[in-house]
């Protein structure tokens, strides 16, 4: 488990622009694969909405009139007075919010080619069953705070994911991918491939079936350089090797085994030598002084 954990970790990381170039990347046409680890993970998303505050004002009154009627012979007059009172109360309702937090299950499949490692994943959303939903829209039309936990839990109740493959350690498959939401897998001829998503890959040092060089074989290959340690009286002249300059002298030289031209300049005298380098250490003295 702690080698299938490593091998998500590095798949991870972000490659750099130069292990792009350098990583080998499957055609259209497939290449043969085998899956070596998988593993799985939560991604929580919220979905956050807002509910204004709401403000009702309600207002009660009431009028009260009383009237005198007065008549004289064929002549009258009439008077009255009137009394209104007016009570209001307002009710204020302050803003909420809704969270619902959903999760998302991100199952990653690495399969191994004889070139590279590839990183494959498939998203599987929670689909709610229908009294959830209705919960859910109950709680945003009384305006009331939904909270989901932090973690889902292992064996979610009240719905289902969607589906997503399954696949076995060792199974073997051809993969091919057409772009970064396009990866098939294949498993038999003519039967249905499977479709992925391409998350990224990692090359391989050397084919799983090319085996290590010998250290024989090594040695062989390995250039012989020796230790060539040049001075000069007087000292303080410029080392040239090849035509190159080396620095001044006494200076060490790390120099391939071979033929080499040194030369010595100082004070306007130059001394030169073609010299044959072989494996180990070599003093060369160039004496300028004047005689």
């Amino acid at each position: 488990m702690l080698r299938r954990a490593t091998l998500i970790c590095l798949l991870l990381i972000p490659l750099s622009h130069a292990a792009a170039q350098a990583q080998g990347q499957p055609n259209k046409e497939g290449v043969p694969v085998e899956v070596v680890a998988t593993a799985s993970e939560y991604i929580p998303r919220s979905t956050t909405v807002s509910h204004p505050g709401h403000s009702y004002t309600n207002c009660l009154g009431s009028t009260s009139y009383l009237g005198r009627f007065n008549s004289y012979g064929d002549s009258g007059s009439v008077s009255g007075t009137a009394e209104t009172n007016t009570n209001c109360t307002t009710t204020f309702s302050p803003p909420t919010e809704t969270t619902l937090t959903t999760y998302r299950r991100v199952n990653y499949t690495i399969a191994e080619g004889e070139q590279a490692l590839y990183l494959l994943s498939c998203t599987q959303t929670w689909k709610p069953s229908g009294k959830q939903r209705a919960l859910g829209a109950l709680v945003g039309a009384l305006g009331g705070v939904a909270r989901a936990p932090t973690a889902p839990p292992a064996a979610p109740a009240g719905g289902t994911w969607s589906e997503c493959p399954a696949f076995g350690i060792g199974t073997k498959y051809t993969l091919t991918v057409n772009n970064t939401s396009d990866a098939r897998l294949e498993g038999t001829p003519g039967g249905k491939p499977i479709k992925l998503d391409y998350v990224s890959s990692v090359a391989l040092h050397a084919p799983r079936n090319q085996s290590a060089p010998t250290p024989q074989a090594q040695a062989v290959s390995t250039p012989q350089v020796a230790k060539v340690y040049i001075t000069s009286s007087p000292s303080g002249g410029e080392i040239y090797i090849d035509g190159k300059f080396s620095g001044n002298t006494p200076s060490d030289v790390a120099l391939a085994a071979g033929e080499h031209i040194v030369k010595i300049t100082i004070g306007g005298k130059e001394w030169s030598r073609s010299v044959q380098i072989t494996a180990g250490e070599i003093r060369i003295h160039a004496d300028m002084a004047e005689k």
